[in-house]
């Protein structure tokens, strides 16, 4: 406290008013209200914890259903441009069902020859049994090129990114077409243009001499399997591209 001379005759000192003084509070209460305040104040992370641990789970951040980083494609627009025949994809398809029916024939044929059987699944034996070919025989063609086609199929499903049951046919129809040609190329030219004779790859079992009936019948049934066969491979090759596409949206 300070003290001042006042004008009182002895020259004694009086004490001067305080000017941080509060009426009615005393220095001694300020001090301990500003220190009691302190006390309570609650640390930041302390704060934290009672918030996190006051019984209620933390509620996570919102997140995109699109991983950072992902590309979102436009699957109508990707179909606009990438959809429909892919001959690519029909071609090594086709390639791959050639290969399989080879590969089937030999291995029939060598199993069918150790238990002495008589059927016989080469295209030469099917020239010759043309027209009196046995229910057994053709039950045994069938089977192989429908495998043989059903593999094609999926190969171009799979190597194409939509419409697997299209790449199908276009397996199916390439094999035709070539099957055809061929055919013509060896009635026309003769035998030395006949190339599925050559590689002995089983197809429509008739002869380029004569036309008959059980040949047409046969002839139609494999049309129509392996038309089957190929589009079911199709659509069994696609749906590994339908298998992504819920991974990456989900």
């Amino acid at each position: 406290m300070a003290k001042h001379a006042d004008n009182s005759p002895d020259g004694t000192y009086a004490a001067a008013p305080d000017a941080t003084r509060i009426e009615g509070v005393t220095p001694v209460e300020r001090v301990h209200d500003r220190d009691r305040l302190h006390d309570e104040r609650v640390p930041a992370d302390r704060l934290q914890d009672e918030r996190v641990d006051d019984g209620r789970e933390p509620v996570a951040p919102a997140t995109s259903a699109v991983p950072a980083g992902a590309v979102v494609v436009d699957d109508a627009h990707a179909r606009d441009k990438f959809g429909g025949l892919n001959i690519g994809a029909a071609f090594f398809g086709w390639i791959v069902a050639i290969g399989v029916a080879i590969l089937l024939a030999g291995i029939v044929g060598a199993v069918l020859t150790a238990v002495n059987s008589s059927i016989e699944v080469t295209q030469t034996e099917a020239e010759r049994q043309a027209g009196t070919i046995g229910v057994s025989t053709a039950v045994v063609l069938l089977v192989i090129l429908a495998l043989a086609y059903y593999a094609g199929g999926y190969v171009a499903g799979r190597m194409s990114r939509f419409d697997g049951a299209r790449q199908g046919v276009g397996v199916w129809v390439l094999g035709l077409v070539v099957s055809i040609v061929a055919v013509v190329l060896g009635a026309v030219f003769g035998d030395d243009y006949d190339v599925l004779s050559r590689v002995d790859l089983p197809r429509i079992p008739f002869s380029t001499d004569e036309i008959t009936t059980g040949a047409i019948v046969a002839g139609l049934a494999v049309i129509a399997v392996t038309l089957v066969s190929a589009i079911l491979g199709g659509l069994l090759g696609h749906r590994y591209h339908n298998r992504v596409d819920r991974a990456v949206r989900h």
